[in-house]
């Protein structure tokens, strides 16, 4: 099993899209995620549960990741959250009159 702190840090928080690209890339994988924060685990092949753990910018997630493909699993997980989940590429690209 394999245990990772894992802080929000995008401005937005964790919400609705960021929910989906990890529910997206945990599909991928074999092994069971969780994000956990204060004692309540969220699935991460559950969008409606990872959006239960209400996260805003600076919250610190416990990722944990057991199975086959455990390691590349939680190294997917852990690239969404160092690279903000894609908020900056995502913003550059929106129309400016959004």
């Amino acid at each position: 099993m394999i245990a990772k702190e894992l802080t929000v840090s995008n401005a937005a928080g964790f919400h609705v899209r960021d929910a989906s690209l990890v529910c997206k890339a945990a599909m991928k994988y074999s092994s069971k995620l969780t994000l956990a924060k204060n004692g309540y685990k969220a699935d991460c092949k559950s969008c409606l549960d990872l959006l239960t753990l209400m996260a805003p910018q600076g919250t610190v997630l416990t990722l944990n990741a057991e199975g086959d493909d455990e390691e590349q699993a939680a190294e997917a997980i852990k690239e969404l959250f160092d690279r903000k989940f894609y908020e900056d590429e995502f913003a550059a690209s929106a129309p400016a009159d959004l």
